[in-house]
């Protein structure tokens, strides 16, 4: 009866771990694992220090459909400078936002508006939901969470990509993987239900120094209907002399928030 006991007992182990441990992904004859997935998108973004570029930005919300065009100044580890522009070249506004406070100057409005950096004010600014963590990985090309580098709960092939499932009480996310550059295609936030309450997109990818970038940024919240997408035009890699240019009329009315 103790044989048996211990017999049965052992076998519950074995499978529970068997089952723990994620199998290697494999599509036709290319086979990886996690680790080496998440080693590529380490050295990605290990290796860009500093970027800028232009494009065209487009916001969809309940409230708002506008489009312009951009110029973004990225420094890691604290900087991000984003310039707006509408039509005729008529400058809407620009966002100075660094790890700890953000600026915000409304042109047409001759406003100023400065705070904290928390996720909440940069939803307010950029119709986002994302850390200035997340900001950053998001415009150099997409990122694991922190939180998620280990391995994953689950993994799967879907749509000839590779797919890294981590869940946890409150979400899970979802990883797509594309399986020739191991560079990430979408990511996916999903609540306790399962509803999806974020999603980022990152496609038509080109070679930047070496390291495909992708020029096409897209990022959906669809319990707020809110849409964000960047589209670059031009994109410039660990460029040595960066400028970060934000000045502000003496006369324009100040909001903290």
């Amino acid at each position: 009866m103790n044989r048996f006991f211990f017999f049965a007992l052992y076998i519950s182990i074995i499978t529970f771990v068997g089952c723990r441990t994620p199998s290697p992904l494999n599509l036709g004859n290319r086979s990886i694992s996690y680790s080496e997935v998440q080693e590529v998108t380490r050295k990605h973004h290990t290796y860009i220090h500093s970027m800028s570029g232009e494009g065209r930005i487009s916001i969809e919300t309940p409230e708002i459909a506008q489009s312009g065009s951009f110029i973004l100044t990225l420094q890691k580890p604290d900087s991000i400078l984003i310039n707006l522009q509408g039509p005729f070249g008529i400058k809407v506004g620009s966002a100075l936002v660094t790890r700890t406070e953000f600026f915000f100057y409304n042109s047409l409005e001759n406003k100023l508006i400065t705070g904290l950096s928390s996720t909440e004010n940069l939803n307010r600014i950029l119709h986002v939901q994302l850390s200035f963590d997340d900001l950053l990985n998001l415009f150099a090309g997409g990122t694991f969470l922190e939180s998620d580098l280990h391995a994953p709960d689950e993994t799967h092939v879907e749509n000839d990509q590779f797919v890294l499932v981590f869940t946890s009480p409150k979400t899970s996310r979802r990883y797509w993987i594309d399986p020739t550059t191991l560079y990430i295609q979408k990511v996916q936030i999903l609540d306790q239900s399962g509803k999806l309450t974020l999603e980022q997109t990152f496609s038509d990818f080109e070679d930047v120094n070496g390291f495909a970038m992708p020029y096409t940024i897209r990022v959906i919240q669809p319990k707020e209907r809110q849409r964000l997408t960047f589209t670059y035009s031009e994109i410039l890699v660990n460029t040595e002399k960066l400028h970060f240019t934000f000045t502000i009329p003496p006369n324009a009315e100040r909001i903290h928030w």
